[in-house]
């Protein structure tokens, strides 16, 4: 647990970085939808037709969807982060603003009260999971770069892709042992205990 902590904290900058990325999308997504209500209608739409089948099972399907649907965007997020960090920013990026359009929507049409309760049960848990994951995909995609650099002033290929393997390693590690778990609890919490706060409100 030590070393996954000391991993954690030698990530803060990267994980950071995504906050910060996601935040400003995120914002960006409130006035998006605040000014152009017909592209949050859109968004929504989509929504619908990409997990509207989820809403449909009963709980014990609805977690393993959940579950299977965060752990693949986090863990591409995470691995694509090889690439200059250029997929992960994207996924902050997009998961952001599209946050943003719904909240903002919602809040319009349902209350600032059951935007709370439909996200803050299981988001509490599951939005930081998933930018500590895209944290490291951008210190994967930071690890890639100064390789490069270092390959240009006259470092060995194979010790550049030594210390590379030795990043990634360490990276899936944390995923496997923190990051898979904490998004099994948060796909129970938002299977199992959202809908009775959602429940809860609409009464």
């Amino acid at each position: 647990m030590q070393k996954d902590l000391e991993y954690l904290y030698s990530s803060r900058k990267y994980i950071l970085a995504a906050v910060a990325v996601f935040t400003v999308s995120f914002i960006a997504g409130i006035l998006i939808s605040a000014k152009y209500p017909e592209a949050s209608e859109k968004v929504l739409e989509m929504m619908k037709v990409a997990y509207g089948g989820i809403t449909a099972l009963d709980p014990f399907g609805m977690m393993i969807a959940i579950f299977k649907n965060n752990l693949q965007s986090t863990f591409i997020a995470l691995l694509l982060g090889l690439g200059f960090g250029i997929f992960p920013f994207a996924v902050a990026m997009l998961n952001g603003l599209v946050l943003g359009i719904l909240v903002e929507s919602f809040i319009k049409t349902k209350g600032a009260f059951f935007v709370l309760a439909a996200i803050l049960p299981h988001g509490i848990l599951e939005l930081p999971i998933v930018l500590i994951s895209i944290g490291i995909g951008f210190r994967l995609g930071h690890a890639v770069y100064l390789s490069f650099i270092r390959l240009k002033t006259g470092h060995e290929l194979l010790h550049e892709l030594e210390q590379l393997w030795y990043e990634l390693k360490q990276g899936i590690i944390f995923y496997i042992k923190i990051v898979v778990p904490l998004l099994l609890l948060a796909a129970v919490i938002e299977s199992y205990i959202t809908p009775l706060f959602i429940s809860g409100f609409l009464k």
